[in-house]
């Protein structure tokens, strides 16, 4: 019975040291696929980036400020194989929506300044640029091609695991999300609301009104005080009625407005401290009350 049983072990034994092979060899095959996708992707891949992170806001206090604007941002090529980059601009302006527009000229040699003025944003926009005020926003879309002619894009990959297939765009959600990318697929900027001017100290009313009668279906008022943000808005029904409070000794009042589905149904007032009553907004109201 002993030496069965030791039989058996030193089978097992063997049997491990057969399996440790195998696995060691499956490990070096899989690190090898790894080190062959990166070596793939350092030679098909169109990697462009922003060399600093692109501005998400536009810091100005003022019309004349915003229409004289300018932002310039630095583009980088790592792998140096991008021949090519251009770019498309959306916006919302006022609440209305533009679709993208070719802006700028082909960017042939790298690294690159960028230069977007909101003069040249409102020509490729077609509009004018005193149409431009405080809430719009602006998104843009970049297209690179490497020197093999892949055109890599601001559209995602869409991996399907059902059937191992992919479609869509050659970008990985990682790669167009990851903030330290310093992404040049998929960026924008937007006007943020002015501060209130004046004595705003006492109590903000603020009247909603849902004309359905099902709540303000996602958008919502948010009401900034010296940083320090909160969110208002009509849970459910066809109105509600917030009074925020502003503190003696504030120093910063900002008010802003966000969508959301079915802006059609939303409107609301504001009756300031002294009284004073702004809007109504809406339907489809700015996103700022100033």
């Amino acid at each position: 019975m002993k030496y069965i049983n030791l039989f058996y072990h030193k089978s097992n034994v063997v049997m491990l040291a057969l399996v440790s092979v195998f696995v060691i060899t499956i490990t070096a095959s899989c690190e090898d696929d790894e080190k062959n996708r990166f070596n793939d992707f350092s030679k098909d891949g169109a990697f462009v980036r922003f060399e600093k992170a692109f501005p998400t806001v536009l810091g100005v206090s003022t019309l004349d400020e915003i229409q004289s604007s300018v932002i310039t941002a630095t583009i980088e090529t790592p792998e140096n194989n991008v021949v090519s980059y251009t770019l498309k601009v959306s916006a919302s302006i006022a609440g209305t929506t533009i679709e993208p527009m070719d802006i700028g000229s082909e960017i042939t040699s790298f690294p690159a300044t960028l230069t977007l003025s909101l003069t040249d944003i409102a020509s490729a926009l077609n509009i004018e640029v005193t149409d431009i005020g405080f809430g719009d926003t602006f998104s843009f879309s970049g297209t690179a091609t490497n020197d093999k002619g892949i055109v890599y894009t601001s559209e995602r990959l869409d991996f399907d695991t059902d059937t191992n297939t992919a479609s869509g765009g050659n970008n990985t959600d990682d790669l167009l999300d990851e903030v330290g990318y310093r992404n040049a697929f998929e960026f924008g900027f937007a006007i943020p609301c002015p501060q209130e001017t004046g004595d705003f100290v006492g109590d903000w009313v603020f009247d909603m009104a849902d004309s359905f009668g099902d709540g303000w279906d996602g958008a919502f008022v948010t009401v900034d005080i010296d940083g320090v943000t909160t969110d208002y808005t009509v849970d459910g029904g066809f109105g509600q009625m917030h009074t925020v409070t502003i503190p003696s000794g504030t120093q910063r009042l900002v008010i802003s407005y966000t969508r959301g589905s079915f802006e059609e149904e939303h409107t609301y007032t504001v009756t300031k401290p002294d009284g004073t009553v702004l809007g109504p907004f809406g339907p489809n109201p700015a996103l700022c009350i100033n």
